[in-house]
């Protein structure tokens, strides 16, 4: 091809540029000239010291569904289920004042979130971030986009679980992408059907900025649920004690911890992009950043808040345990005090004395009444020391 290419047209420094361009995307087997087209390979396959930009499809998500939504001032369509040709063909066809939104649902077909990479010319380690899950949340800087994942708290089956949010900015366009089949922005998508809605009237700065305060305002349902089940907890261990099941309680903590750690790390992006991204973003979109800047942090607050609620009732549980526990010994020590004077009586009464011998060897053994006098004498003796605990308030 360079031969032909030298002989027909001529041997300067861009024919050998383009040569050298076509050999490389032949021994890489790329297609791509940014070199983002990513190797999609088995989870297997991958381990430590792996090549950056391989991507593994998470095991269990499904195929990507792929929704459109574009809009200008005055319209707004949407599309769902898309093909990956359906959407170069809305992304290639924008209009000047137009903007995309690709939503991307399931994350199980790898090539084709490869596809989408070339297609938006995305970073293939920004690809990868979003096909691994479990990142933490964090916000990266490209040279022409914006990447932001975030970790959203759900309280699915009586459990904490998260849903992990990859978001690009790029120009006229924003791209999410999670590996659930059913999407977290879904209320997001009914804010566009609104009459005289901002959506319609702002670019994608703001449409960035409403998914990011819906992403973080959906730690605050999961923060009232672990709140009520503190609560409900506490009001256990004042009514049945000790009843109260200790895994329970560091169950309830260990929730609390796992989500602080991801709210505190959530509260960076805000301070990321406030402090060293402002340049990137245009300033009337910075106030509202500084309103999920607010709730980012009072979301870690509540968070706060139950850590500590929940080594109260910790410590709830142990003082609960330690006050039943004295009871216990308390009534097994009045008990024992009580038999003292009588294991005493009995005692002296089975001493091998003969009262033959000496008038001063236990004679009450050939008094008539000796038998009842040791009983009386035993009973008598216990109830005088239950009158005196009783007196003392140890009863």
């Amino acid at each position: 091809m360079c031969r032909i290419f030298f002989a027909k047209k001529n041997r300067g420094f861009w024919g050998l540029r383009l040569c050298l361009f076509v050999w490389a995307c032949s021994v890489e087997g790329m297609e791509n000239p940014l070199d983002i087209q990513a190797k999609v390979v088995l989870a297997s396959e991958r381990g430590p010291g792996a090549a950056p930009g391989l991507l593994v499809a998470p095991e269990g998500s499904p195929p990507p569904r792929l929704d459109v939504v574009i809009w200008s001032v005055d319209r707004m369509k949407r599309r769902s289920s898309l093909s990956i040709e359906q959407v170069k063909d809305f992304y290639v066809g924008l209009k000047e004042g137009e903007k995309l939104w690709l939503d991307i649902n399931g994350l199980g077909d790898a090539g084709l979130i490869a596809e989408i990479g070339v297609l938006f010319g995305l970073h293939r380690l920004s690809v990868e971030d979003a096909m691994h899950l479990h990142q933490h949340p964090n916000a990266q800087t490209y040279e022409d986009f914006l990447f932001t994942v975030l970790q959203v708290p759900e309280w699915e089956e009586d459990e904490l679980d998260f849903e992990q949010v990859s978001i690009w900015l790029l120009g006229r366009v924003l791209i999410t992408m999670q590996a659930k089949e059913a999407s977290a922005l879904e209320n997001v998508h009914t804010r566009f059907k609104v009459k005289g809605t901002r959506l319609l009237q702002s670019g994608v700065d703001y449409l960035y900025y409403v998914i990011l305060d819906t992403l973080v305002d959906s730690a605050f349902p999961v923060l009232d649920i672990l709140d009520e089940k503190a609560e409900s907890l506490e009001a256990m261990l004042l009514k049945e004690g000790n009843k109260v099941e200790i895994a329970e309680l560091h169950d309830l903590r260990g929730e609390v911890m796992q989500l602080r750690r991801v709210l505190w790390n959530q509260v960076r992006i805000p301070d990321q992009l406030l402090k060293q991204l402002t340049t990137d973003l245009p300033s009337d979109t910075l106030p509202y950043l500084r309103d999920v800047q607010d709730h980012a942090y009072r979301a870690l607050d509540l968070a706060d808040h139950l850590r500590e609620s929940g080594a109260a009732l910790l410590d709830l549980h142990r003082s609960v345990s330690s006050a039943h526990l004295n009871e216990v010994i308390k009534l097994l020590t009045i008990i024992s005090t009580i038999f003292i004077p009588l294991t005493f009586i009995v005692g002296i009464y089975g001493m091998n004395f003969d009262p033959d011998v000496s008038p001063f060897n236990m004679p009450e053994l050939d008094w008539t009444y000796g038998y009842p006098f040791a009983w009386g004498l035993m009973i008598l003796s216990g109830l005088l020391m239950l009158i005196l605990f009783r007196r003392k308030g140890w009863l």
